[in-house]
């Protein structure tokens, strides 16, 4: 999900690496209801068998939305993670935009788009104003182990389960 005031947060984070020379920024900003809020989560089962927090540290270690990744996304944002664990494995999600539209950008390049997760797709949601997009670490039913940036709204990494029934699910690479 995207941040809608990115513009304002980048300003305040360049604002305060100047003063402060630390780059940390305290802005607040009017925010949509997070995707944690809307379909509320639930600490990831100890059987997981998480990727990790493995995004590079020149996206992970900046402000959220302050520079842009190697796939025109802008960092910290679920679209960037997702985007970076499928260029891992060869594929790519490129300019694919805001997570809402993932599904249709997906199945217009030729991947299968579906409601049946796996371990390694892409859970994807049309929810909220820009939509959501996770890695499916683990499959337990009708619950999904997933792994993405800014399901809460503060551009951090989680692990939590969510209703497998709540996304679709894009087969980049398996």
């Amino acid at each position: 999900m995207r941040r809608p005031s990115r513009t304002v947060l980048a300003l305040a984070a360049a604002a305060a690496f100047v003063v402060s020379g630390t780059g940390v920024a305290n802005a607040t900003t009017a925010q949509p209801t997070s995707m944690a809020a809307r379909f509320g989560t639930v600490p990831a089962s100890s059987a997981a068998g998480a990727i990790g927090d493995i995004y590079p540290a020149k996206w992970r270690n900046v402000p959220q939305d302050s520079v842009v990744d190697d796939w025109n996304m802008y960092n910290r944002e679920c679209v960037s993670w997702a985007a970076f664990n499928i260029a891992r494995h060869g594929e790519s999600a490129n300019n694919y935009g805001d997570a809402k539209y993932w599904d249709d950008n997906a199945r217009n390049h030729g991947y299968r788009v579906d409601n049946t997760p796996t371990e390694g797709s892409i859970a994807q949601t049309d929810n909220g104003t820009y939509g959501h997009v996770a890695i499916v670490d683990s499959v337990h039913g009708g619950t999904v182990t997933v792994e993405d940036y800014n399901w809460t709204g503060d551009g951090h990494y989680l692990v939590h389960d969510v209703s497998a029934s709540s996304f679709r699910y894009i087969h980049f690479y398996n």
